[in-house]
């Protein structure tokens, strides 16, 4: 065998270094490129995490200045005008979204508005989050039907609360339906029912009313601060999802009879998965329902 000259072992190794570095350079090169994809790493990771502050500056400081106080002719977002006008969640980010950036209206994700409009709303002292539903059962049904502005609630003291134990009422559930859906609404006055002209959902009364969802008494009354009964969700619910009232024999409860006049939309909704009975074999169609379960019943319809 022929061993190779002194000078050519020395350059056969430092070849041979030179290739081991490439190779552990291109190994930690892939390492890095594997654990981004495995991470999600990317150059919006840095923008998704933005809060509501930090978007504002970016976005909407040039025109309404720091504080909200509004530039020029780009009026303020701050002060009791913008409180009257845009005070609720649902009407803020419905003018936000609208109208912002001025160069590019429209043009940021929805997460980003909520989260402008939720800093916007903090400037004015108006609180975004219910703050009575953490650890709640219903929370989660909460949380999304907030997100989706088909849901609102009290503020007390400076606290949003969504009161998830208190019975709800008639113009409170068709309302949060109506929002839930998304139904284009009525621009009838709704002047032949007598109680709801002082209503702050009259809309989405008259917009249930007009989709054959909810009716009103034989009195021309609606009763929209009466807490809505079981048998009457049952009733909204089936007609709102159109569902087959006449194939549900298999379900039963010994407190609804044959004839009760909401036997046959109560077994539907039931059969439908959108509403249960109690393990006592009861239905309850008389009692009221709280806030909470409305939510998961309105949350199964569009989840």
């Amino acid at each position: 065998m022929r061993f190779p000259s002194s000078r050519n072992g020395r350059w056969m190794l430092s070849a041979a270094l030179s290739i081991a570095a490439f190779s552990a350079v291109s190994l930690l090169y892939t390492q890095d490129q594997a654990s981004s994809a495995q991470t999600g790493s990317n150059p919006t990771a840095a923008v998704e995490a933005l809060s509501g502050e930090e978007l504002y500056k970016q976005n909407c400081m040039a025109c309404h200045a720091t504080d909200g106080a509004g530039i020029g002719r780009n009026p303020a977002l701050v002060n009791d005008r913008f409180k009257k006008r845009y005070g609720a969640y649902d009407r803020a980010f419905a003018f936000i979204s609208e109208k912002m950036p001025e160069n590019a209206p429209g043009s940021l994700r929805e997460e980003e508005y909520e989260a402008i409009v939720k800093y916007v709303l903090s400037l004015n002292g108006i609180p975004t989050d219910f703050s009575d539903i953490a650890g709640h059962w219903a929370e989660a049904a909460i949380t999304a039907l907030q997100r989706k502005q088909a849901v609102d609630g009290y503020t007390v003291n400076g606290s949003l609360l969504y009161k998830p134990d208190q019975p709800i009422t008639r113009a409170e559930f068709v309302a949060y339906l109506v929002k839930a859906k998304q139904l284009f609404l009525s621009n009838d006055s709704g002047a032949e029912w007598k109680d709801i002209a002082k209503s702050k959902y009259k809309t989405h009364i008259v917009t249930a009313i007009e989709y054959g969802i909810v009716d009103g008494y034989p009195d021309s009354s609606f009763r929209p601060d009466k807490p809505i009964s079981r048998a009457e969700i049952a009733a909204i619910v089936t007609r709102s999802e159109v569902l087959d009232t006449g194939d549900s024999a298999s379900v039963s409860f010994r407190d609804v009879t044959v004839d009760h006049w909401a036997g046959g939309v109560i077994r539907a909704a039931v059969k439908a998965g959108l509403f249960n009975g109690y393990e006592d074999g009861t239905f309850r169609p008389d009692h009221s329902i709280s806030r909470a379960e409305a939510a998961a019943v309105l949350n199964r319809i569009v989840p």
